[in-house]
């Protein structure tokens, strides 16, 4: 099966909120629920969807059918300590039919591709510590820790 990346279209809208609970399926940290999490990620998808950002790109992941397989949602950001830009993964979710087969991978080949066009040398992404599905899948394509964010919720 070959799959193809190619940019978000307006028909691909309800692909991608139909992957939005991709981003809870694992432990959650005590303080996080999925509902605000999927609340969230659905809100900023939809305004990424209207209203995309200069420097920043949506694309899909699709079978030689058409059969929609995954997306990567991509931005620009600032590095906090040197000031340059750097390309930046903030969604990506594979369609639970394709996975296993490549598709996450080959969008992050796609992310770093689209980062070095721009002449970025970092690609940066957050992870839950609890998503150990995707950690191995970030590894595996040269991925690394830089920062770990420790939380303490303090209130009852």
């Amino acid at each position: 099966m070959a799959i193809q990346v190619r940019s978000f279209r307006p028909s691909d809208s309800e692909f991608i909120t139909s992957l939005i609970t991709r981003f809870t399926e694992f432990d959650l940290p005590a303080w996080r629920s999925a509902d605000e999490i999927n609340y969230t990620n659905h809100s900023l998808l939809l305004q990424a969807m209207a209203q995309p950002e200069p420097d920043s790109a949506l694309l899909i992941a699709e079978d030689e059918t058409g059969r929609r397989a995954g997306f990567i949602h991509l931005q620009t950001q600032t590095d906090y300590f040197n000031g340059e830009k750097h390309g930046y993964i903030s969604d990506l979710a594979v369609d639970q039919a394709f996975e296993g087969q490549g598709v996450g991978g080959l969008l992050l080949e796609t992310a770093e591709a689209w980062s070095r066009a721009k002449g970025y040398d970092l690609l940066t992404l957050y992870v839950f510590a609890g998503n150990r599905r995707a950690q191995r899948l970030y590894e595996k394509h040269g991925f690394g820790p830089e920062l770990i964010k420790y939380v303490k919720k303090i209130s009852e």
